[in-house]
């Protein structure tokens, strides 16, 4: 999942991670973790009411497995961004009455064709509306669910004319951001068919829809997954779906965290808006993140990958401890103190800094921003030819 500014959708430029511009999507935890994830956490990889628009295999017919290249993998081709910017850059120029949601459509036809060339199963897509990010990749459903009122901060874009360049700009990147993660899906997938999982097996560690999985495992691939992509993909399912998870499940049951804190940490905010939010952090907090910080502070010998996960979920940790002090003066007094209510929203944007922090250098999120900033510098520059 992908989570963007209250005041216009846009995807963290590296210069702009420290300032909590966040999420997106689910948890992931090494391939060469054998325990299942329980129903629990795998209700929490999907969006209530997603359901599969339509079958991504089809009748049982024998034929010989396609064969596809994957290297690097995915979105990542040049080619297929090249593709991708020419089509998106010239719907702008040449059609602005197109409506919002024809625009979408027709961009992320072209990433299923990009997709289909080498394999990636095809992705269904739906329009939301309320709170949370403009756009959500939902590996359970196989879905990419897009929030049209989150395209823009002035206005609720109904054709493409609407929407400035810059707002646009953010908006096709977002949209490759997110197709982006279903590339990563099918290299875990891959890898842990590489170590002789059965799809069942896939399914009951990932909730990946269990058609995809079948259709990954039927598809021959012309390149194995190389050593590189294999440690990719392990320090992405740890964080989307396995031993590092309990950052992500928290978020895909309060996709709206970032825009809260946010909310929170304006001048002269409404603290009544943020109370749902507070109440979960008050049980997760001493009950999931302080577990989960000590035991990753106990590694005698943690990865890099560890040492850099336990540092930073230590500072949200520290920043919800601040925030949780903060609001409970503020709570306890009929008339709060000037100088408490200002604290409280100090620690808010504490807060919201540390969170985007650890969301945005999670193996998942840092490659699908890498491959989005390529497609926003390249549309940027279309644009801006004569």
């Amino acid at each position: 999942m992908r989570s963007h500014r209250i005041d216009a959708p846009r995807t963290p430029s590296d210069d702009e991670v420290r300032a909590g511009r966040v999420p997106r999507r689910r948890d992931v935890a090494g391939p060469d973790q054998r325990h299942p994830a329980s129903d629990a956490v795998l209700e929490l990889q999907r969006l209530a009411g997603n359901q599969v628009a339509r079958r991504l295999l089809g009748p049982a017919v024998a034929a010989p497995a396609p064969v596809v290249q994957r290297a690097p993998y995915g979105l990542d081709v040049q080619t297929s961004q090249d593709t991708y910017v020419a089509a998106a850059a010239d719907l702008w120029k040449n059609r602005p009455d197109m409506p919002i949601d024809e625009f979408v459509a027709a961009t992320l036809k072209i990433i299923l064709a990009e997709h289909k060339a080498v394999g990636v199963p095809a992705f269904t897509w739906t329009f939301v509306s309320g709170k949370g990010p403009s756009g959500v990749f939902d590996s359970r459903a196989w879905q990419i669910k897009v929030n049209v009122s989150k395209f823009s901060s002035r206005l609720v874009p109904k054709i493409l004319k609407d929407l400035t360049p810059a707002e646009l700009t953010e908006v096709v990147g977002t949209l490759y951001h997110e197709a982006r993660h279903a590339d990563q899906d099918v290299l875990v997938v891959r890898t842990l068919l590489d170590q002789r999982k059965t799809p069942k097996q896939v399914v009951a560690a990932t909730g990946i829809h269990k058609d995809v999985v079948k259709k990954v495992s039927g598809t021959k691939f012309a390149a194995a997954v190389d050593p590189d992509q294999k440690v990719q993909a392990g320090l992405m399912f740890d964080v989307m779906y396995g031993t590092h998870r309990q950052f992500l499940d928290f978020l895909m049951k309060h996709p709206d965290t970032l825009d809260v804190l946010e909310a929170l940490a304006a001048p002269r905010s409404t603290f009544s808006a943020a109370a749902p939010l507070v109440k979960a952090l008050t049980t997760w907090h001493p009950s999931v993140l302080v577990p989960k910080v000590n035991k990753l502070k106990a590694l005698t010998s943690p990865t890099p990958v560890e040492a850099a996960l336990a540092k930073r979920l230590e500072d949200l940790e520290v920043a919800y401890s601040d925030l949780l002090s903060s609001w409970k003066r503020v709570a306890a007094a009929k008339t709060p103190d000037p100088v408490d209510v200002a604290d409280t929203r100090d620690a808010a944007r504490s807060a919201k800094d540390a969170f985007g922090d650890v969301y945005q250098n999670l193996e998942s999120e840092a490659d699908a921003a890498r491959v989005e900033a390529r497609i926003k510098t390249a549309f940027a520059a279309r644009l801006a030819k004569p």
